[in-house]
């Protein structure tokens, strides 16, 4: 049967309290954060306090954000570590975790994203709010995939 992957957006490195926070990898989770919580569907009920910026500093706000999103997963019954971390996803998209055997937050943003924004999510290098920064790397890294 022929299919088609679908893309999976990784951090190289961890994003949140005490994590190396590369500018990209938060601007990724801002990106998504930002997204998921602003679809017309309001499924999700956004963080109160202000809105996320795409700006690729872990704030007060990315944290609220991160942790909020976790909150609401572990509130639908997903196993989600909710630390307020990112982590990179190792091996398959949905592994668990080889530490706390909960699935990695970066496969429930992508989850997230793909299912409300099904058109932009195989193309992000593509989106208007992707900072250009972001952009050149998606696009060198062709888009960035494990």
């Amino acid at each position: 049967m022929a299919a088609k992957e679908i893309p999976f957006y990784n951090v190289d490195t961890a994003v949140g309290p005490s994590c190396p926070n590369k500018r990209t990898d938060v601007m990724l989770v801002q990106f998504f954060l930002h997204q998921i919580y602003a679809h017309p569907t309001k499924i999700k009920k956004r963080p109160a306090g202000p809105d996320i910026q795409i700006n690729g500093q872990f704030d007060a706000t990315t944290a609220t954000w991160v942790r909020h999103f976790q909150d609401d997963l572990k509130g639908q019954g997903k196993t989600v570590l909710a630390d307020g971390r990112v982590d990179r996803a190792k091996g398959e998209h949905f592994s668990h975790s080889s530490i706390s055997k909960t699935f990695y937050t970066i496969s429930f943003l992508n989850t997230g994203h793909c299912i409300r924004f099904r058109q932009d999510h195989d193309h992000l290098e593509r989106h208007p709010l992707i900072p250009g920064e972001l952009k050149a790397e998606l696009i060198e890294g062709e888009p960035k995939l494990i």
